[in-house]
């Protein structure tokens, strides 16, 4: 099935439990007892044991050593271990991608079966939260929202969806929407195959809209034998708006911020927000929408008044932290709040982010532009790399090839820099790969290309000069070792010809 396919007369009963595709390990327990009770109290009591072990030995070294440096030393263990970390499977399939990881899923943009074009950011929206939800599952790899919105209204052929993305399922659906009633079909298809392993019908109302997805989310685990922790659901009940027309600007808002990004698109956003924070001043998504429409008019230069704007934004994330710490998207958006100015900081924002959603692509791009604003180039290659192997179709795929550019021009691998800027521009014409490009031929004295380049560049920004763009990388960071890398950057565009005032 796909999503063009996707019949507009939504079925009367839900597929039967009798079928023996729609069965998983859980269907054959006890119904007392299911069988991801069981196995779930299975892996616990073991994990519990070990753990006693491990506490055993740790007050056995601290006594032995009269120190703190033997508790670290079984600490660590005992977290690897017990507690695994929660981005392994991210590393394991950039390192082998022609590997598909045996969780990895797309959620592909569900049908909008209203056949009314402004009602796509009601369908969008559940697609997105749902992908959200579905990212923070134990071990799973999920392809990030811009790739998979790529494919929104296309035929897709399953065998090269799959050969594409590196990934062994899709979750398909569509929405229907009739006053408050919503109705979600949802269907989950093993790619090798072409078949629909399950699919079910929902029914709710805009009221729960929550309470929907987490049915959904639910099914889909244990369809893909997975268990769910509720301590580490996405939306705690405090997260919950229950003003139904504040959940629906919020919709519409994030829907608007999704789109290609401008001045007057961003400021359509806020107004949503602001809207549905009247009628609910206490909706943590539209509190985050609205500070992520605050820090994109800051880092583009279109706001008004930069120091208010940017404690506004940060004041309604700490509101949103302090509700609920759990919150990745609240996070990430400190961390861009924070990453010009104190980028060690914004790293510690993008880590807490990772820890609760290691399938975000954008926060993976993000860290790799504050390690290089940290002075730790050399570390950014790989969380570069992560976000293009969890979206390699994203609409922002364009920057994260200029921050592989950047990362190695700071380290004057200018070959490396010259490759990394050209996918950039091809991608999509930038000013900032335009900058990296001159400065890697003028370093190489390959000054005719330079000169191209340098040609692009002041089409871009006519009053482009070495003392802009220095106060400018000096503002981001007063880290020393990055200060000396940017003057080794602005020695390359002396080089290429560009004008010091």
């Amino acid at each position: 099935m796909t999503n063009s396919e996707v019949s507009n007369d939504l079925p009367d009963k839900p597929a039967s439990d009798n079928d023996p595709l729609n069965k998983t390990a859980s269907d054959n327990a006890p119904p007392d007892q299911p069988a991801s009770t069981l196995n779930f109290k299975g892996r616990l009591r073991a994990r519990l044991q070990l753990i006693g072990g491990a506490l055993a030995s740790i007050a056995a070294i601290g006594a032995i050593a009269g120190g703190l440096i033997g508790y670290w030393t079984v600490w660590k263990t005992l977290r690897t271990e017990v507690f695994p970390d929660k981005q392994q499977t991210q590393r394991e399939a950039t390192a082998r991608p022609d590997i598909a990881p045996r969780l990895s899923l797309v959620i592909l943009p569900f049908a909008n079966l209203n056949n009314d074009p402004e009602q796509d950011y009601f369908a969008d929206g559940i697609t997105t939260d749902l992908t959200t939800d579905l990212a923070q599952m134990p071990g799973a790899f999920v392809i990030g929202r811009g790739t998979a919105f790529t494919y929104k209204n296309k035929q897709i052929d399953f065998r090269a969806l799959g050969n594409d993305l590196r990934i062994r399922w899709a979750v398909q659906g569509a929405v229907r929407r009739s006053g408050d009633q919503v109705r979600v079909n949802v269907s989950l298809t093993d790619i090798a195959s072409g078949r629909d392993v399950w699919s079910d019908r929902f029914d709710g109302d805009r009221t729960n809209l929550v309470a929907l997805q987490d049915q959904i989310t639910a099914r889909l685990a244990r369809s893909l034998n997975i268990e769910l922790i509720q301590a580490e659901s996405r939306r705690s009940e405090v997260d919950r708006s229950t003003n139904p027309d504040a959940v629906d600007f919020t919709m519409r808002g994030w829907a608007k911020l999704y789109e290609p990004q401008s001045k007057i698109q961003n400021a359509q956003a806020h107004d949503l927000f602001d809207r549905a924070l009247r009628l609910d001043p206490d909706n943590v998504e539209a509190m985050i929408g609205k500070a992520r429409c605050l820090m994109v008019g800051v880092n583009n230069r279109w706001s008004a008044s930069v120091v208010e704007d940017k404690k506004q934004a940060i004041d309604l994330i700490d509101r949103v932290l302090s509700k609920s710490s759990a919150s990745a998207s609240a996070h990430w958006t400190k961390g861009t709040l924070l990453l010009f100015g104190h980028p060690e900081e914004a790293l510690a924002e993008y880590d807490a982010a990772l820890e609760i959603d290691p399938n975000n692509p954008a926060v993976y791009a993000a860290k790799a532009i504050a390690l290089v604003v940290s002075g730790r180039a050399r570390e950014a290659f790989s969380p570069v790399q992560l976000a293009l192997r969890l979206s390699p179709r994203d609409p922002f795929t364009f920057q994260w090839r200029f921050w592989l550019c950047h990362a190695h021009l700071h380290l004057h691998q200018y070959g490396e820099a010259i490759e990394e800027c050209g996918r950039s521009v091809n991608l999509n014409s930038n000013l900032y790969a335009y900058v990296d490009l001159t400065s890697a031929y003028g370093a190489t004295g390959q000054l005719e290309q330079a000169q191209r380049s340098l040609t692009e560049l002041n089409k871009l920004r006519p009053d482009f000069t070495i003392h802009w763009y220095r106060d400018l990388a000096y503002s981001m960071s007063t880290n020393p070792q990055f200060r000396r890398e940017i003057d080794d950057i602005l020695d390359g565009l002396r080089k290429g010809g560009v004008r010091e005032q």
